[in-house]
């Protein structure tokens, strides 16, 4: 008889309490209210290639990125770019982050930016733009250009991926190696 209530007991709270007033769930958004500011993908191990006539022109690769369609960006951490020029040779940029307009493939890296072109040049700053269309890299912040022992220092410049055609704009900074020591 015992078993009996029991299960009676048991059966009555399943049949009462599951006829209570669904609480309708409003899922918290990991990033705002908007839908739009919900990545729709992240990727790990992030790869982005562009091609012009079947050629491979600039490959993007990170850690990590977050992909916005409804935006047309993608956000990406720990970025590599390589430039693949005409006659074979690379340039490779390097940044902490980058926003990448993937209508456009317009790239904005910021952070610890270094850009080793193949020419052997380097360039350091904290922003750099690759603007796609233009095929040009640009930046309206401090920039560092070292070759051997020169190093010119500026604020804004434009240039091709390689760094074979350098436009600084101002405060333009020129430290060159001594040429009567050099043997």
């Amino acid at each position: 008889m015992k078993k009996f209530l029991i299960i009676i007991l048991i059966l009555l709270l399943c049949f009462f309490g599951g006829c209570q007033k669904e609480k309708k769930i409003k899922p918290k958004l990991p990033i705002g209210e908007n839908i739009e500011d919900i990545p729709n993908f992240i990727i790990e191990g992030f790869k982005l290639k562009s091609t012009e006539n079947g050629k491979l022109k600039v490959e993007i690769i990170s850690k990590a990125a977050q992909i916005f369609e409804m935006k047309k960006k993608a956000f990406a951490q720990f970025v590599t770019v390589k430039f693949f020029e005409d006659d074979g040779k690379i340039s490779v940029l390097y940044g902490d982050r980058a926003e990448i307009n993937t209508e456009t493939n317009a790239i904005q890296v910021i952070d610890n930016v270094v850009l080793n072109a193949s020419n052997g040049i380097i360039l350091k700053t904290n922003k750099l733009f690759w603007d796609d269309r233009e095929k040009k890299i640009y930046s309206d912040a401090e920039v560092e250009i070292i070759k051997d022992k020169n190093h010119i220092k500026g604020v804004g410049f434009e240039s091709d991926a390689g760094l074979k055609n350098i436009k600084l704009k101002n405060k333009v900074e020129l430290k060159a190696k001594d040429l009567k020591n050099e043997n």
